[in-house]
C-alpha cells in the first residue's frame, strides 16, 4: 500500500490516496540509470480499482 498526499503552496492537503501495490506496479515506469521505479500520482490514480480515497480524513487530521 502507498500512501499518496498532494499538497498546495501553503501544505494544505489537496488530494490523498491509499494505493493497493498492483496499482503502483501496473503504473511504475523501470528507469535504468537510477536503478528504481517511478510513480507519477496523476489525478486518474483516483479511478483505479481499490485505490480509496482519504483526502477528507487526512484533511480533518491537520491542524
Amino acid at each position: 500500500m502507498l500512501a499518496g498526499v498532494l499538497f498546495d503552496d501553503d501544505f494544505n492537503v489537496l488530494k490523498a490516496a491509499l494505493i493497493p501495490i498492483g496499482v503502483v506496479v501496473e503504473r511504475s515506469t523501470f528507469i535504468a540509470h537510477t536503478n528504481s521505479n517511478k510513480f507519477m500520482l496523476r489525478d486518474d490514480v483516483w479511478n483505479a480499482t481499490g485505490v480509496r480515497d482519504v483526502t477528507a480524513d487526512i484533511a480533518a487530521a491537520m491542524p
